[in-house]
């Protein structure tokens, strides 16, 4: 039980650091997110599976400095129904369309991490006039298994994970490999269905969205060589390494990756 209640605080104080930056919890038609800040773009922010919206903490109070910022709990994560049964993928899909057709947002840089990413793109390729960038961090929606496990049950494996995740030299806690080996039996990666339908290998020449790849340096999880084939597949698309991050660099090499933004659009962000 301990183990997960600091899991749960770590969560707790990541998602209070959104309201802490200004950002306005919501909550409507079963979905939760955080809306902040201003002006002429909005930065859409998509986390990957088995996380949730606290995972932007350290990069959303720069962000919304200088953009209006969104950043939703996908269905079943985080706040958002459905709390259990099945996740279908398009309902994903639909409900980050529903909340930013209620925010009005039309010039967006979508950003999404490792799931994330997947549903980013599938929201461009339905939505290309809303997007005005496309920022894939570790992922995207290929049909290729990841370099590690996704959940396990020994705490071997679970030590192997986290570090495939947060890069070679982390040692993680106790409660993160208790925490990890919970998602064996709990976590939304196991409700979610549909997903054979909506690889995007075959519709990648359909996305000309401006696209930015960002691959951390030692992500264990999407290899380098998957970016690249992401790269391959998106006509334009430029890859940037982020020196010192693995599977998170958002959360791992904030400044980094604020400044990946920075060349992105006009506003300095690294405030």
């Amino acid at each position: 039980m301990q183990a997960v209640d600091q899991a749960s605080a770590y969560i707790a104080i990541a998602r209070n650091a959104l309201t802490q930056a200004g950002l306005e919890r919501v909550e409507r038609d079963g979905s939760v997110y955080w809306r902040g800040g201003s002006g002429p773009i909005t930065v859409v922010l998509i986390h990957g599976i088995n996380d949730q919206a606290g995972t932007w903490a350290a990069v959303a109070p720069a962000l919304a400095k200088h953009y209006r910022v969104i950043i939703p709990d996908l269905p079943g994560h985080g706040d958002s129904e459905p709390k259990s049964g099945p996740i279908e993928m398009q309902s994903i899909l639909d409900r980050v369309a529903q909340i930013l057709d209620h925010e009005d947002a039309r010039c967006s840089i979508v950003v999404g991490n490792s799931f994330g990413a997947w549903i980013a793109i599938l929201h461009a390729l339905a939505h290309p006039d809303r997007v005005q960038h496309l920022v894939l961090e570790s992922g995207g929606g290929l049909a290729r298994m990841p370099n590690v496990p996704l959940t396990t049950t020994d705490r071997e494996t679970a030590v192997k994970v986290l570090r495939a995740v947060w890069g070679p030299e982390y040692a993680p806690a106790d409660w993160a490999i208790d925490a990890l080996i919970k998602r064996a039996s709990d976590s939304p990666l196991l409700r979610l269905t549909g997903q054979l339908n909506y690889f995007v290998e075959p519709r990648l020449k359909s996305l000309h969205v401006p696209t930015t790849l960002l691959s951390g340096e030692f992500d264990g999880v999407v290899p380098l060589s998957y970016m690249q084939a992401l790269q391959d597949g998106i006509a334009g698309a430029e890859l940037k390494i982020i020196k010192g991050a693995g599977h998170i660099p958002h959360a791992q090499q904030p400044e980094r990756f604020l400044e990946c933004l920075t060349e992105i659009s006009s506003p300095s962000v690294r405030e």
